[in-house]
């Protein structure tokens, strides 16, 4: 077995190594879904593309592993996912930990197989459907075509990591 394919089972498994400040680390099984919205009413046609792990109409996309937040006492990890529009300034990263007001600290970086996201440039919400959510914006103002996407294509494990 190659050296980096232990690496990547050891980072993926959530352990952390002698002098790391990993808090947790997870691995995310890309998932991937599209929804074309008509056009109507003077608005254009355009397509919602999502990928990650993620919910959308009561059906599952992708998975995590092992899906709990070792920085929120094992609180589940709801969605993580990217999400961007082809007509629509509406790009972004989500993270959303199951329960209301979960600390918006206790963690400086999320890292979605190697782009770094500060949790001070997230938007915070304390309780999104019962849930808090982090939300950062596309790097690329108008990300139309999910360059700023750091999710592999679907079915591609991406390790994320807490630091």
């Amino acid at each position: 077995m190659a050296l980096s394919h232990v690496l990547n089972i050891i980072a993926s498994s959530g352990a952390v190594s002698a002098g790391s400040n990993n808090l947790d680390s997870q691995a995310v099984t890309t998932g991937s879904h599209s929804i074309t919205f008509p056009a109507g009413s003077g608005l254009p046609t355009n397509t919602s593309n999502f990928r990650g792990f993620f919910n959308y109409s009561s059906t599952r996309y992708g998975s995590i592993s092992d899906g709990t937040s070792n920085l929120y006492s094992g609180a589940a990890i709801d969605e993580l996912y990217y999400t961007w529009n082809n007509v629509y300034d509406i790009a972004g990263l989500r993270l959303e930990i199951v329960g209301t007001s979960r600390a918006n600290s206790g963690w400086t970086t999320l890292t979605v197989n190697g782009e770094s996201y500060l949790r001070t440039n997230a938007t915070y919400n304390a309780n999104v459907g019962g849930n808090t959510q982090w939300y950062w914006p596309a790097d690329t103002e108008g990300d139309f075509n999910g360059a700023d996407d750091p999710f592999p294509s679907s079915g591609v494990v991406a390790t994320c990591v807490f630091t």
